[in-house]
């Protein structure tokens, strides 16, 4: 259940009226993730890339085609990745689809996350948040988690699609007690 928001809105917090700081934060945010989440468990992160293809925009019709506005046939990066904390533990689980002009110049090292790298070539970039829900977290117990989706807009290069699932243990939805 994904609710599209408005430009400029603050209906993120409205979705969210109980959540602890942290979660408020993550949902408001229109900076970097990882800078984010980095700060919220004070220790250095790291990022395990569980796939990283190239394939054609159809295959991920939604996000490739519609969101991105790539030809049908146009290639594009599918990656899907989880954050971990220096113990290992899993922050969050993220799918990006990268649409790329020179597609090899927007796709990170696998050992590397997105904004950072995206930063470190020197890219401008602007965040549209598109969406932000109540998701399942696909590891572990189910439970609920926030889940954000959002644009990453590099001008001439490309654009990048990015849904981030957070693992309710770091970021809850509901504040304790």
């Amino acid at each position: 259940m994904t609710k599209q928001l408005p430009a400029s809105s603050s209906a993120p917090l409205s979705e969210f009226p109980s959540a602890p700081p942290q979660t408020r934060m993550l949902v408001c945010a229109d900076g970097s993730t990882t800078v984010l989440l980095n700060a919220l468990v004070g220790e250095r992160l790291s990022i395990q890339v569980d796939q990283q293809q190239r394939v054609p925009a159809a295959s991920v019709q939604r996000i490739g085609c519609q969101i991105l506005g790539a030809a049908p046939g146009a290639p594009v990066v599918d990656r899907r990745s989880r954050i971990l904390t220096s113990r290992g533990g899993v922050i969050s689980v993220n799918h990006v689809v990268i649409a790329a002009r020179g597609a090899d110049g927007l796709v990170p090292p696998p050992e590397e996350f997105v904004g950072p790298y995206l930063k470190r070539v020197g890219l401008a970039l602007r965040r549209e948040l598109l969406a932000v829900s109540r998701g399942t977290w696909p590891l572990g117990p189910a439970s609920d988690c926030l889940s954000k989706e959002y644009l990453i807009d590099c001008g001439d290069a490309g654009r990048m699609y990015v849904h981030e699932r957070f693992n309710p243990r770091f970021v809850p939805l509901e504040q304790d007690g």
